[in-house]
């Protein structure tokens, strides 16, 4: 398994084995995001849905999400 440096952690980590989600932002979060700050971020995502009690089958939902984890993972560009 390659190695990536990590955008939000900064170390040197374990990829992602393959891309968590389709298309070009999958393959930004497979090409910049370690497998440990990935499980962080699911686990966030969990909470997020529960709190805000989200449908990630509701379009306006899932944008929200998406939002929410590309600031977690520090893919948002300043």
């Amino acid at each position: 398994m390659a190695d990536v440096t990590c955008r939000r952690c900064g170390e040197t980590r374990a990829a992602l084995p393959a891309p968590p989600l389709p298309g070009a932002q999958g393959a930004e979060v497979q090409g910049g995001i370690c497998a440990v700050c990935w499980q962080e971020w699911k686990g966030m995502q969990v909470k997020l849905i529960n709190e805000y009690r989200l449908s990630p089958l509701d379009k306006q939902h899932f944008e929200f999400l998406m939002t929410q984890m590309r600031t977690f993972l520090h893919l948002v560009e300043a």
